[in-house]
This record gives structure tokens, sequence and C-alpha cells, in this order.
């Protein structure tokens, strides 16, 4: 390598590395020039924070513009106050060219973020710095949640497009987690487009729903890990009720139909017997669809496990036995998943899961057994086990054992107790409706029986 073109790589490394470390250590007054500029932006930067203080967006908007426009590095906080300056001027004014113009302002803002994500991540916390699929996502809930009858050619195909691109990268980035406010909105996009094309998005959209469920309970998985009860009940306020909107969404799309599915998955896991990929990622799908005794799920399962055994395909393997009511051949492939597993962590989850699906053929003494296993392999768990038990007691009518197992699941798991307290509620919703049907009932047996014995009376000749 000759020495003009050392000289042209070091160069382009010192920019690459100033554009990076060009404000690490800086205070504000660092980052915003000198002379008039610096003082007027300095002004700028307190009177819009007043502005906005006072929830006065409209006289925020100039002076918070000012300073996006002449320091676009002075401060990360610029372009949060700015998302929710825009946003509060969008929805209040009237005119639609306006709001045209709000709306494109607020697009072009994350733009300028990313361009200047590197010199404002030099300045701020490892913890706190932004990635690319950060400010994708937060500009895609942006669209689809101002978008719709102000952006040019709005569309849901591109909200998801942006969304799928934000999230991509954040899941590829690994660092972070996709905030719930961002996940609900997506998660109601993709609803959106399976309604509009209920067989062309339908495995997609399973795709999304499972994709969104685990981010809700891994989030809330961590709040059982927080260092107090705040922490905690943050993580909960943030991901429960996004994961109950999701929950209900589902449920209303009736995505899940069985025949549906079977009619989607059936000839797919045929053409895909010798690939293992897509026969986990089916197994998964139906699995989680209440689809895990059917002969397609059975199929999989058994083409899975022939190509590499699995514990999802060993469960798969033991139900299909199970329903050929050769028990004993279920049990050994259900310890057999246990067994492909090395760590007692995983090991209970594996229970969990068998203890799940033996519910669902009606099998609940051997769930409970599964569910002792669980706890024994992971005690942490128990929460987990006892909703499940609590489900269980409910199917059989036993509310108030049910209800008590609630309670002990949403003490015992602050991560479940949104899900335990709802399934508390329609616990006890079914037991007074149950109760009352009762009370009906015997208040019109006894009315039978009593008009019975009167019929019988006049039979046998009255008063004689």
């Amino acid at each position: 390598m000759n020495l003009k073109k050392i000289l042209a790589v070091l160069s382009f490394a010192a920019v690459g590395l100033s554009s990076m470390a060009q404000y690490e250590g800086t205070s504000v007054y660092d980052r915003i020039g000198h002379g008039d500029d610096s003082i007027s932006t300095l002004g700028n930067i307190v009177l819009y924070k007043d502005y906005y203080k006072a929830q006065d967006f409209q006289n925020a908007y100039e002076p918070w513009k000012l300073v996006l426009t002449k320091a676009p590095c002075a401060e990360v906080s610029t372009y949060a106050y700015g998302a929710a300056i825009l946003a509060n001027v969008l929805v209040k004014e009237q005119d639609i060219a306006k709001k045209k113009v709000y709306f494109n302002e607020l697009m072009n803002l994350y733009e300028t973020r990313l361009q200047n994500m590197e010199a404002l991540n030099s300045f701020t916390r490892v913890s706190k710095r932004a990635t690319r699929g950060d400010i994708l996502a937060r500009k895609a809930f942006d669209y689809a949640y101002y978008g719709a009858g102000v952006a040019d050619n709005y569309s849901l195909d591109t909200a998801y497009v942006m969304f799928r691109r934000g999230i991509d990268l954040i899941n590829a980035e690994g660092a972070k987690e996709v905030p719930g406010f961002v996940l609900d909105k997506f998660f109601e996009v993709s609803y959106q487009k399976y309604l509009a094309n209920n067989n062309g998005f339908r495995e997609q959209f399973l795709k999304d729903y499972m994709e969104s469920q685990e981010v809700c309970q891994k989030m809330l998985g961590l709040a059982n890990e927080a260092t107090d009860s705040v922490a905690a009940q943050k993580i909960v306020s943030q991901y429960d009720p996004t994961l109950n909107r999701i929950e209900i969404m589902f449920a209303q799309s009736k995505a899940a139909d069985p025949a549906q599915l079977i009619a989607i998955f059936g000839p797919k896991v045929e053409l895909n017997k010798d690939n293992l990929a897509y026969l986990k990622s089916a197994l998964t799908l139906l699995a989680a669809n209440d689809c895990d005794t059917t002969a397609v799920y059975f199929k999989a399962a058994e083409y899975a496990y022939n190509i590499e055994p699995s514990y999802e395909s060993a469960i798969g393997t033991g139900q299909k036995y199970y329903k050929e009511g050769k028990v004993a051949e279920s049990v050994q492939f259900f310890d057999k998943a246990l067994e492909l597993c090395k760590t007692d962590q995983v090991k209970g989850n594996i229970a969990l899961k068998i203890a799940n699906a033996l519910t669902k053929s009606g099998e609940n003494d051997r769930a409970f057994s599964y569910l002792d296993k669980a706890v024994g392999y992971n005690p942490s768990i128990s929460g987990r086990a006892n909703l499940v038990r609590a489900q269980i007691l409910a199917s059989t009518k036993k509310f108030s054992e049910a209800i008590a197992y609630c309670d002990k699941a949403a003490s015992e798991d602050v991560s479940i107790s949104g899900t335990a307290n709802r399934l508390k509620a329609k616990i006890q919703e079914v037991q007074q409706k149950t109760a009352e049907y009762e009370r009906q009932n015997a208040a019109y047996e006894a009315e039978k029986a009593r008009r019975k014995k009167e019929e019988d009376f006049w039979k046998a000749g009255g008063a004689q």
C-alpha cells in the first residue's frame, strides 16, 4: 500500500472515530457553538422547556425548532421534547395543510436523530444510548399513530414495513427490547393487516403474535429480577397491559381457528418434512394455538423427531401416543423431552409445557404430577405452575380452590400478577353465574317436585 493510500485510510478512520468521540466528556455549552448564536440557543432551550412544562406546546414549538436547527447535538432530550411538542401541535391543529407540515417535521426529526446518532451517543451513558432500531421503531409508532388521514399516501403496509424494520434491528442488536407502547401499536397494525387479508397474512400474523407475546413475557419475567418493588411495578405497568391487549386482539381475530390452521399447515408440513427449521416453527405455532392434538401437529412432530430429536418434537410425539391410548409410550416420550435438556431451569419450563399439553387432553392428575416436577426442577416458576393449577381447578368447577391458587400465583410471581388477577376475576364471574344457575335450577326442581306430588295426590283420588 503506497503512502497516499495509507494517509487516506488513516484520515477516514480518524473521521469515523471523531464522529463517535466528538462530544465525549462535553457539556451542553461545548455543543452549541460560540458567540451570539450560543447565547440565543441557550435562551431557546430554557424557553421551550418552560413552555413545555406549562403544556403550552404551540409557544414551545418555535424556540424548540430553532434549537434543533442551530444545535442538533445540544442535548439528546431535544428529540424527546420535539416528538412530544410536534405530536401535540399536530393533534390540535385543524388546518390539514398545517397538520401535514407538522407531521413531516415529526418524521424528519427521526431522520435528523439518525444522522446525529453517533455524536449524540458519544456524551450519553451506555445504558441510555439509542440504536438505529430504537429510533426507527419509534418513528414507525408515530407514523402509524398520527399518519392516518394526514400523511400523503398513508398505508398499513408502509406502517408495517417501518415497524418490522425497526423491530428486526432491535432484535439483531440484542441489547434492548421493544418498548411496550411500540409493541402494542405494532401488533395493532399487524391485526389490521390480517383483517384486510385473512388468508394471505394469517401465517405472518401468527408469527407476529408469538413474537410480541414472547417479548412481553420476557420483560415481565425480568420484573422478578428487579432490585425493588417500584422498579418491578414499572416493568409490569408497561408490559402487562400490552400483553393483555395483544391477547384480546388475537382472540378477536380468530386467526387460530383450528380448521384454518390445519388447512395452512397440512400441505406445508408435507412439503417441508425434511426441513427441520420449518417443522420446529410449525410445531411452535400449532402448539401455541391449541392445535397440538391434531394430526398435522403429530405428523410435524414425527418428522422433526426423526430428523433430530428435540424436546418440542418429543412432547408432540408423546401427545400422539397418548391420544392413541398408548399411555406408557406417551410417558416415555414426555420423559425423553426432559432428558433432552441439560439444565434444571429449562427442564422446569419443559415440564410446565407437558403439564399444559396434558390439561388439553383432560389428563388432570398427570398434569398435576408434571407441575410438581416443574417446580422441583425450578422453584422460581412456582407462580406459573400455580396459575396452571388454577386453570385446571376452574375447569372442574372447583372455584374456591382455583381462586386461592390465583392469589398464590400473583403473590409468588409479580410478572404474572396481572394475568392471575384477570383469571381470578373470570373465575369469580363464572362462579357467580354457576351459583345463580344452580339456585334457579334447584328452585325449578323443587317446583317440579311439588307439582308432581300434587299431581300424584289428585291421581290417587284427592282427599279420599
